[in-house]
């Protein structure tokens, strides 16, 4: 953005305007004492009176300091999040919400996609699990991409078990060299662990030395989730465990998960200068010198 630092400085251009109408001449001749004090009577001229006030003007932007301003944003890492989603066959079998007449998995993929949309400072993957885990979309800031392929998520693209701990212990690794001050994990599953080849200790390790906190959501109806280890996760990480038996509830709790982890990341605001006042200034200096050559060529010839 082009700004002037000394605007102010512009009034004595008015000035000068209002004098050139207003004021007397006290002198009709301009006298160069090198050339032997020979008067040199400036005649009016439609080119040598641009380049005055051309380079009058000029003068006066240069003193008026213009400069272009840009911000540089500075962007701190706060947040990475991944979110672990239970594609299992569990989540396909029956409607989960029979007032729109979806599955377990069609909601969860639909309101984890509107989740990423909202955290558009944040540092966003996700990673599926069914009998093994993988990662859907690493971690990424492009939150349009990631909500798009959670959203063209299919029934059965990683089998029919649950490995949950694998699940979990893939996303320590994605966050092992992350340099977010908040690590962040969402799991939701309707089920238990039934496979997979990394048992609970071992996540729980990992996540502990990595210092991520779980947020671990239990969806469907009592019983059919582990309660148990879906509490420890949140307890030993410092997460909050949610149970979702509706539509309603899943969403109440995305909601919930968005509060908790309000987004620390500012763009702390650098901004940056470049002064522009030489180019004025050469024009300036060029408009007069103009000026003053064809002011003493005129009157040299007269």
């Amino acid at each position: 953005m082009l700004t002037f630092e000394y605007p102010y400085l512009f009034l004595g251009l008015l000035l000068f305007i209002l004098c050139a109408f207003t004021c007397k001449h006290k002198m009709s001749a301009i006298y160069m004492p090198h050339f032997l004090s020979m008067p040199l009577h400036v005649k009016s001229h439609r080119l040598q009176t641009i380049l005055k006030w051309l380079g009058i003007s000029m003068l006066f932007t240069a003193l008026a300091s213009p400069v272009i301003q840009s911000k540089e944003e500075q962007l701190r890492l706060s947040h990475s999040i991944l979110l672990l989603l239970d594609v299992s066959e569990s989540m396909h079998k029956e409607l989960f919400d029979r007032t729109s007449m979806k599955s377990k998995f069609v909601l969860s993929k639909q309101l984890a996609a509107s989740f990423i949309e909202k955290r558009k400072m944040d540092n966003i993957g996700v990673i599926i699990f069914g009998d093994f885990a993988y990662v859907a979309t690493p971690l990424t800031y492009d939150f349009e991409s990631a909500s798009m392929i959670v959203q063209n998520l299919e029934e059965g693209i990683a089998g029919t078990k649950t490995a949950m701990y694998d699940a979990l212990f893939l996303a320590t690794r994605l966050l092992q060299k992350n340099s977010a001050k908040e690590k962040v994990v969402v799991l939701l599953t309707d089920g238990f662990n039934t496979t997979g080849n990394v048992p609970l200790e071992a996540a729980l390790r990992a996540l502990e030395s990595e210092k991520i906190k779980v947020y671990a959501i239990g969806i469907g109806r009592e019983g059919e989730f582990d309660e148990g280890v879906l509490s420890l996760l949140a307890q030993k990480s410092g997460g909050a465990f949610f149970k979702a038996n509706s539509a309603k509830t899943l969403e109440e709790i995305y909601t919930k998960i968005d509060a908790m982890e309000q987004s620390l990341q500012s763009a702390s605001g650098k901004y940056r200068y470049q002064y522009l006042y030489m180019y004025p200034l050469l024009a300036a200096f060029l408009a007069l010198l103009g000026y003053g050559k064809l002011a003493f060529r005129q009157n040299i010839c007269n």
